[in-house]
């Protein structure tokens, strides 16, 4: 490519993140003025911008605005943006709570995992029949169960911090349930995708399963603590707590190093900088200089592409029969009775009162960005069709959707006006 036409692509590509920067922020605001998160303003936008509404208005010259030439610039700044993203969501994994009230946070995170994945195993064999009799059914079936199964743990934090409820008994028990099922769907994820990725050849994924396992180990018990002690060094950071340029170059060495492992093992690279992430929660003040440094640049920059991306590839036109009405209806009773209804069980099962147990189990319904990764895993895999991929998108938004007013329906009042400050304050 010549300079010119590189300068004619950069325009386009700086143009389209333009638009998606600006309407990721308008769509966020407007979601907060109805009382609903960030993020569902976000995925809404994102789905605007694609053949659901703005190809439908302009159907003649669409994809005007993301024409097909930019379209892999676009997944590459999206990736980009995911890799730093749960990167930070690795760092941001606190398994704190887990010491008090550890019964309901283990049964919550098993039925959380178990009643959804049972829900997706009734009814994938209809779903395929119906609507993707020409897809491998084992490998449709399984992310569809994970699709349904996985919390949002990132979306879930920024839910509990606009309601002020992060230092809530609920709240702590919500993340840390949270946190077990999306290590559980990650694993899962990776698990799958080794199956696909090696045709289902069981000791192809004995093997890359026994990689990427060790390659976590050594996150965990070498590597990991070796860059902690790093940063505890001069080389890591200043006199005031910031991070220094030389160590965030090393940092950024490493953390793609990570996702190269990963790729090389036959797992996608987001895999590789989640599994680093893991390895340096400890390090507080490592998250905090992270956190300043990069968390709103990647929140309001990076995912919104990504949102964006999956917004693209979701039409809604596409369920044009009453039966792919229903087919998403069925998709959406199925993920919300899962896990709505199996956290619920599971809190209530370990003595919490029937609000605790709801409200619990509202915040575990969330599932947005953690969802959005795994379906488009699935697509990019050629696991889901388009038709499949949008019943699961707009799931994914939906349960989101629900969160806040489900939680500000039975939550008591002195919660909600947000009095609460005290970390031993219940329902």
């Amino acid at each position: 490519m010549n300079p010119t036409a590189i300068e004619a692509h950069a325009k386009l590509v700086l143009g389209q993140w333009m638009i998606i920067i600006a309407v990721a922020w308008l769509f966020g605001r407007l979601a907060r003025k109805i009382g609903q998160p960030l993020a569902v303003g976000e995925i809404f936008g994102g789905i605007l911008l694609g053949p659901s509404a703005l190809g439908a208005i302009w159907p003649a010259d669409w994809p005007v605005l993301f024409p097909r030439e930019t379209q892999q610039s676009l997944q590459l700044l999206g990736k980009l943006g995911l890799i730093l993203l749960l990167f930070q969501v690795g760092m941001e994994f606190d398994y704190g709570h887990l010491r008090s009230r550890s019964k309901t946070v283990t049964m919550v995170s098993i039925t959380g995992i178990i009643v959804p994945f049972l829900c997706g195993l009734a009814i994938g064999p209809w779903l395929h029949r119906e609507f993707a009799p020409d897809l491998p059914k084992f490998g449709f079936q399984l992310f569809l169960c994970i699709a349904l199964s996985i919390s949002a743990l990132p979306i879930m934090g920024r839910i509990l911090l606009e309601m002020k409820l992060e230092r809530t008994v609920i709240g702590a028990m919500g993340i840390s349930a949270a946190a077990i099922d999306d290590v559980i769907g990650w694993i899962l994820l990776a698990v799958a995708t080794a199956l696909v990725t090696t045709g289902f050849d069981s000791w192809g994924v004995v093997r890359q399963v026994t990689g990427v396992l060790g390659f976590f180990f050594l996150l965990q018990f070498a590597i990991g603590p070796l860059i902690r002690k790093i940063w505890r060094s001069k080389f890591g950071r200043t006199e005031s707590g910031a991070m220094t340029p030389s160590f965030l170059a090393f940092l950024l060495i490493v953390l793609f190093g990570c996702c190269l492992v990963t790729n090389k093992l036959g797992v996608f690279a987001i895999f590789g900088a989640f599994l680093f992430g893991v390895s340096l929660h400890q390090e507080l003040d490592l998250v905090k200089a992270w956190r300043e440094r990069f968390s709103e640049f990647v929140i309001v920059a990076m995912v919104p592409i990504f949102f964006t991306n999956t917004g693209l590839n979701t039409n809604i036109g596409s369920l044009n029969t009453p039966l792919a009405w229903l087919g998403c209806a069925l998709v959406l009773i199925a993920a919300v009775a899962g896990k709505l209804g199996g956290c619920f069980l599971g809190a209530r099962f370990t003595g919490e009162s029937p609000r605790s147990a709801a409200c619990i189990a509202a915040l575990m319904n969330t599932r947005a960005l953690m969802a959005l990764v795994a379906i488009n895993i699935g697509l990019d895999l050629k696991l889901l069709n388009r038709e499949l991929f949008t019943m699961l998108v707009i799931m994914a938004l939906l349960t989101t959707a629900m969160t806040e007013p489900l939680l500000r329906w039975l939550l008591p009042a002195e919660l909600l006006d947000g009095h609460v400050g005290k970390s031993d304050k219940t329902v």
